[in-house]
């Protein structure tokens, strides 16, 4: 075990809150959190501190025990701060993400538009598709390196946390059904109409820039509502998450490269 993973189990063990800990040490709560995340790491006298309060050595806190077991059972801890950077951080990814696919579907109306002009045509598709790429690339770029661990990782939350982050996520959820929803019938409406056209059912007219713009808003009301929800889903479900296939390989990949 790490320091910071002792730091949470003894924490654990004796029932005291990060606040309760931070206020016999001298410290923020803040602080306690980063040390349990190996984020950082206490002072001398902190560290007496915590010695005397567990009861315990300060080798025993320094020293790093290697069991994959105790690892396997407890998981990442995730404090309030992680778990809310990590969806206001998901919620801008999938912002970038909506409207790159939202700009694709919009190059769609200069495209039927200025059937007669191939200046306009070209700029106008030209146009979308470039700010589309834009989009792409700075949600690409967006995406914060130290929220990785959390794909990586079974998480373990706080009980009181978890039980908040399950409140505001059925909040969360019933406010995104409402865009989720009609986003996913202009999405599905948009697919059909172009088909059907491509195939010759319909002539291409241009009506048919109303069917590109539903096509586009349905896309990014559906990038981004699900690019969130499936935020909260990997912190609120993470049980289920880490019991995927996927997952349990990626982490015995992991773990052979960190052995190396």
């Amino acid at each position: 075990m790490t320091f910071g993973e002792k730091l949470f189990k003894l924490r654990k063990e004796k029932g005291l809150s990060q606040e309760a800990l931070a206020e016999q040490v001298g410290t923020t709560r803040q602080a306690i959190s980063k040390w349990e995340n190996n984020q950082g790491f206490p002072e001398t006298e902190k560290l007496l501190q915590l010695s005397n309060i567990f009861e315990i050595s300060t080798d025993y806190l320094l020293k790093d025990e290697k069991s994959s077991s105790n690892a396997d059972e407890r998981g990442y801890y995730v404090s309030k701060e992680m778990a809310t950077g990590y969806i206001a951080n998901q919620k801008k990814v999938s912002r970038y993400i909506g409207v790159g696919f939202m700009s694709w579907a919009f190059a769609g109306i200069p495209f039927i538009m200025f059937i007669s002009n191939s200046t306009w045509r070209f700029l106008g598709v030209a146009i979308f598709v470039i700010i589309g790429i834009v989009s792409f690339v700075l949600g690409a770029f967006s995406e914060q390196e130290q929220y990785k661990v959390l794909k990586e990782e079974p998480l373990i939350f706080d009980y009181g946390y978890l039980k908040e982050l399950s409140n505001e996520y059925r909040a969360k959820k019933k406010i995104y059904a409402v865009i989720y929803i009609p986003s996913i019938i202009l999405f599905i409406v948009g697919i059909i109409a172009v088909s059907l056209t491509i195939k010759g059912q319909f002539a291409w007219s241009e009506y048919h820039s109303f069917v590109f713009f539903g096509f586009a808003i349905g896309l990014m009301g559906f990038c981004y509502c699900a690019g969130v929800i499936d935020a909260y889903e990997l912190l609120i479900k993470n049980e289920q998450y880490s019991a995927r296939l996927l997952f349990k390989i990626k982490r015995k990949i992991k773990d052979k490269i960190d052995k190396l």
